[in-house]
């Protein structure tokens, strides 16, 4: 589980360039956001969820993006019923990555092709992606161009969407 170095093995034979920070461990999207992202263009936070028919979904979007309006992404998505999230065993058992180290990057994992990637359709017009590669003490940057590479690997194609967000609450 969590085996990067097998992840920088693979960019590398596929001669994918990257370039890769370490920091302390983070392990939630507001522990990163903390930090300086001005050095990232598009740095991700991620969530998995699962729907009642237990298919998984792992969300893509900017760190900074506010909570989501999940009820609203489940019809947006034709998802069976609402979404909840998947727990630590089932999120492992599809990606091999344990909680706070969810990442685009653990799609390469995914060989059963269980889990459907749902990127925030801004994304599109970056150029790059920094993301956890399979581990939370780093983030690595690829081309975007080359994110779609990797995650076609194994089958996977995203689906782009405006994610719904949840609304303020009333003050």
């Amino acid at each position: 589980m969590n085996d990067w170095r097998a992840f920088f093995r693979l960019l590398e034979s596929l001669g994918i360039a990257s370039e890769t920070v370490e920091h302390e461990e983070v392990h939630t999207a507001q522990g990163l956001a903390n930090r300086d992202v001005s050095r990232w263009e598009f740095p991700v936070k991620n969530i998995v969820v699962e729907d009642k028919a237990k298919q998984l979904y792992l969300v893509t979007m900017h760190l900074l993006t506010p909570p989501l309006d999940l009820k609203t992404l489940a019809k947006q998505l034709g998802a069976d019923g609402r979404f909840s999230f998947a727990s630590p065993e089932t999120m492992g058992a599809a990606l091999k990555v344990l909680p706070g180290s969810v990442s685009p990057f653990a799609l390469v994992n995914d060989t059963e092709r269980r889990v459907r990637p749902v990127f925030d359709e801004r994304m599109r017009a970056s150029k790059t992606v920094s993301a956890h590669p399979l581990v939370n003490i780093m983030t690595t940057t690829i081309a975007m161009g080359e994110l779609m590479r990797l995650i076609s690997l194994n089958g996977h194609e995203p689906l782009w969407c405006a994610l719904p967000l949840k609304p303020p609450p009333e003050s």
